[in-house]
């Protein structure tokens, strides 16, 4: 915190904004990647961003990295001496944000902290601040905005049990389901299914909705921590407002693009091996927000004869 200094002319005005969060961030500026492809000496397919020895014949491709301003901001939309403060949703989907902070000799309605959820593509007033006197020295400062995604108002009500997420005919093991003991312990993941789809598999919607958020530039996986917030994933809104996630896509395979609505059965990617992972396969959930946290939900898989099939590890998913 910046040292206060006295006004010359009338009471001293203190504005402390938490510069990180209140302002517009901007990505550093995109980089053309390559993606090689090739087979190395055991025959196998290489798909990775770096170049293999010059001896090596491989095919190149340009992977553009979008990009993208901050999804969420917040902007004042009154003056100095009253500040209004709204945040700004880039999100093809709700979001609900909480603001913290704290006054001096002003007031905030609502009050501190505040939650609200501000709608897709959308910008929504969350508070305005006042000086309770003028005449005496007054001031705020944001401590922390925190956001998730998702309207906690959301309840899962699937029409039908969810499709698996390949082509009809096909039949993949499920390596990990419910309270898996491996990565399922998180609540974002406690309900999640690892499907063992081989590289390249195609990766259909498991119910209709709109693609809320894409990753799609990352090469790399394993079991190092590091690996954990960098999967390629594609997340589509439902209907009811939770929420599919679709992890560990292989790079440059995704075919979808936000706002874009999809159909069940849509091809949205090839299944691949990034993030934290420890071989091929995808990890699908359902979440929700709750609580300013996102949990995921059980859900069922429809089998061949239509019915709701419960997934369990070990077992082999056959799409109708």
């Amino acid at each position: 915190m910046p040292p206060r200094q006295p006004s010359t002319r009338g009471p001293t005005q203190i504005l402390l904004i938490a510069a990180a969060a209140l302002s517009l961030a901007v990505a550093p500026a995109a980089i053309a990647k390559k993606l090689y492809k090739y087979q190395d000496a055991s025959g196998a397919w290489i798909f990775t961003d770096k170049p293999p020895a010059a001896d090596v014949k491989a095919e190149v491709r340009p992977l553009p990295v979008s990009e993208l301003p901050a999804r969420i901001s917040i902007r004042n939309r009154g003056t100095r001496e009253a500040p209004i403060l709204a945040v700004v949703n880039d999100y093809y989907g709700p979001v609900e944000v909480e603001i913290s902070g704290e006054l001096e000799n002003m007031r905030a309605e609502p009050p501190l902290p505040v939650r609200i959820v501000v709608p897709a593509r959308t910008e929504t007033t969350a508070l305005a601040l006042k000086s309770a006197d003028p005449r005496s020295r007054y001031g705020y400062r944001i401590q922390q905005v925190r956001s998730v995604l998702g309207d906690p108002a959301a309840k899962h009500q699937p029409e039908q049990p969810y499709a698996p997420p390949f082509a009809s005919g096909q039949r993949f093991t499920i390596g990990q389901a419910f309270d898996g003991a491996f990565s399922h312990q998180h609540p974002q993941s406690r309900y999640a299914v690892d499907l063992s789809l081989p590289l390249g598999t195609p990766v259909w919607a498991a119910r209709a909705g709109v693609i809320m958020e894409v990753a799609g530039d990352f090469f790399d996986g394993g079991t190092d921590p590091k690996y954990q917030t960098r999967a390629n994933a594609v997340r589509v809104l439902h209907q009811d407002g939770t929420m599919a996630i679709y992890a560990h896509l292989h790079p440059d395979s995704i075919r979808v693009a936000s706002g874009q609505r999809v159909e069940r059965g849509a091809w949205l990617a090839n299944s691949g091996n990034t993030g934290f992972s420890t071989g091929p396969h995808l990890h699908f959930a359902i979440q929700r927000n709750v609580g300013m946290e996102l949990v995921s939900v059980p859900f069922e898989f429809a089998g061949t004869d239509g019915r709701g099939v419960t997934p369990v590890a070990g077992t082999l998913l056959a799409a109708p």
